[in-house]
Formats: structure tokens, C-alpha cells, sequence
């Protein structure tokens, strides 16, 4: 299995974390840039925008529909009511960016060292965003077995990241297929699309069964609004995370309500980055930082009474306790003392060291 994260994302050893800016920015670029510059700030490694051509993703007969609701202008622009998820018409064309805003984005990015990750929605935006040029194309999961589409994307031979929402394991395995003919660099995040999700529904032991039955690595991508999901999956291997992040939650736009705010997301990155750093190795040995109390409380052996010159240490000769001194053995060599002959007398309380046995 090929590890994706290390050879197409970044070396560095901490999971990778993208900013899921999505269609939060409202159709305002001037959101975008300010929500590109807190995802750098919380510690994002990446930030990911959507892309739709909405003549293209439409039939012809629902080109003339008119989305409906409001849209905050900015995170202080907050209506009394609301469109709750999966009231709004969709996709809506002005949440769409223009072509100089993504150039722009583009050139942010780069000013501020973060990357750009992309989800385009059809084919002509396929086109786009592979002419704009971005570190890796994104699959929503609404796309992930659509084979017609992904097929297209695959010939791009770009790498891309794959959300698994609302697939089954051989809808996948054909998906993966196809990225496989084309020898295209590709990775799969596990995702549950309901927005936000429950903990209940997020299922992160499928991620290990992911991994295995698609022998590519395996992310997570979250829409719930806690970190059990992000925090979960970081024991299970996974080492790329995306999540929706928002400037208000209580803004007006489809996705705003399955997001994190910024101070959210900056404490999810700290905790996830401790939690990777935490799990370790299997190594099991004695650590520095245990020196002070290993010194504090470990416990010596002594001698339990008067013992003479030749007799053989039994355990009722011995005893553990407290010396606050550097003389006489550890409590784990007592098996190089027991049934050992005294080289000379040792009397009551004496430390007792494997030199005087033989």
C-alpha cells in the first residue's frame, strides 16, 4: 500500500489537516481569502474549495430555477430565520466563485504556504481546476460511484482524494479500479454524509476494512460538530483529516450549521496532534521522564535479618523498601540473588548487591 499522505501531500509525520472552506465563503471572495488565512493560522495544512459549472451540472429544463434564501454577506450577518440542511436549492450559482477569484485564491495560498485542494462537481470544472493547478483533486462522495465522472477524473492523472459517503465496499472497489487502470495516485477518506452527523453514525471501524479491502491509505472527513470522529480515527491509522469550518455558524448558507468555527478547529488540530503523538510506538521500556519518581520510590533490597557467610538467600531473607540510596539491587534482580551463596555476613538492613553472592 502506498502511502499517499507522505508522497503527495507532505513528509511531515503529523496528519494532515484540510480546511473544508467549501461553499462557506457565500460567493464572497473576500470570505474566502479571510477564511484561508485562519485555517493557516489554526494550523491547517491545507484548505479546499467546490467548484461547480452550474450549466453543466444542471439538465437543461432546471437551468431557469431560481435559488431561494438568504445569504450572509459576512459572519456578523445574521438572519432571524434561517433554511434549515437540505431546504436550499441546489446548487445555488451564487455560491459559485469566478475564475479571477480562484486565480487569486490561488496566489494566496501561496503567499501564506498552505495548499489548495479542489472538488469539482462535472467535467468542465474537472478542466478548470486541473488549468488553475492545485496540489490534489477532491471527489465528493455524491461522486464517488459515479463511474462516468470518476473515469474522467482518472484520466487526469492527478492525485486525488476520494470521500466515501453513501458508498458500499464494491461501489468502491470498482471506483478504485478505475483509478488503478489509470495508475492514477489516489487515497479514500472515510465520511458519513449526513451534515452534521451523529456519533452513532460515524462508524470509524470500517476505516481498518477500507484500508484493507482497497489497499490504499484511508482518511477520515467529518461533518459532525465535535472532534469524537477526527479524535477517534487518529488510533485507527489515519493520518489525513478534513473538516467543514466556518467563519459563524449561525451565518445563512447550506453547509454553515456542520461546521467548525476557527477556535473549534485550531483546538481539534491541538488535541488530534497530541492524541498522533501520544499513541507512540510498541517499544516498552524505562523513559527518561520517569527518572525522577523511579528515583523517589523505587524500593531496594535489603537484608530481612543477620544472614551468615555461605548460606543460600532465600526470599523470607530479603525485603524491598525505601533507602533513598544508590546501594543494593533493584527490586527486579532479585532472581540473581535467590538461592545464591553469601560471600560474607550481611547484617539486619544492609543493602544487599550481587556482588556478595556467588
Amino acid at each position: 500500500m502506498k502511502n499517499f499522505k507522505f508522497k503527495y501531500l507532505s513528509k511531515n509525520k503529523k496528519p494532515y489537516y484540510i480546511a473544508e472552506i467549501g461553499i462557506n465563503h457565500n460567493g464572497y471572495l473576500s470570505l474566502a481569502k479571510k477564511m484561508i488565512k485562519k485555517s493557516k493560522e489554526a494550523g491547517a495544512d491545507a484548505v479546499k474549495f467546490q467548484k461547480r459549472d452550474i450549466d453543466d451540472i444542471l439538465n437543461f429544463h432546471l437551468k431557469n430555477k431560481k435559488p431561494i434564501g438568504y445569504l450572509s454577506k459576512n459572519e456578523f450577518d445574521i438572519p432571524k430565520k434561517k433554511i434549515k440542511f437540505g431546504g436550499w436549492v441546489y446548487p445555488d450559482i451564487r455560491l459559485e466563485l469566478k475564475f479571477k477569484d480562484y486565480k487569486e485564491i490561488k496566489r494566496y495560498c501561496k503567499k501564506l504556504k498552505i495548499d489548495l485542494i479542489i472538488t469539482p462537481w462535472d467535467e468542465s470544472s474537472v478542466d478548470f481546476v486541473k488549468n488553475l493547478g492545485v496540489k490534489a483533486f477532491k471527489i465528493a462522495s455524491i461522486d464517488a460511484n459515479n463511474y462516468h465522472f470518476c473515469d474522467y477524473v482518472a484520466k487526469k492523472r492527478k492525485p486525488t482524494i476520494i470521500s466515501t459517503g453513501m458508498c458500499t465496499y464494491k461501489e468502491l472497489k470498482i471506483t478504485n479500479n478505475i483509478f488503478n487502470k489509470y495508475r492514477t495516485p489516489h487515497m479514500f477518506m472515510h465520511c458519513t454524509s449526513a451534515y452534521p452527523s451523529r456519533p452513532e453514525d460515524k462508524n470509524l471501524n470500517c476505516i481498518p476494512k477500507l484500508r484493507k479491502t482497497l489497499n490504499t491509505e484511508i482518511g477520515f472527513s467529518g461533518h459532525g460538530i465535535s472532534f469524537f470522529g477526527p479524535a477517534g480515527s487518529i488510533p485507527l491509522g489515519v493520518k489525513v483529516i478534513e473538516k467543514h469550518v466556518t467563519l459563524n455558524k449561525n451565518m445563512a448558507g447550506p453547509d454553515h450549521l456542520a461546521s467548525l468555527n476557527f477556535d473549534q478547529f485550531k483546538e481539534m488540530i491541538d488535541f488530534c496532534n497530541n492524541l498522533d503523538l501520544s499513541l507512540g510506538n510498541d517499544s516498552k521500556k524505562f523513559l527518561k521522564s520517569e527518572r525522577i519518581l523511579h528515583s523517589i520510590l523505587t524500593r531496594r533490597i535489603v537484608a530481612r535479618k543477620n544472614l551468615k557467610e555461605g548460606q543460600k538467600l532465600k526470599f523470607e531473607d530479603i525485603k524491598t523498601v525505601l533507602t533513598y540510596s544508590n546501594k543494593g539491587c533493584y527490586p527486579n534482580k532479585v532472581f540473581s540473588l535467590i538461592n545464591k551463596k553469601l560471600k560474607n555476613d550481611i547484617t539486619l538492613g544492609s543493602p544487599i548487591e550481587t556482588s556478595v553472592v556467588k
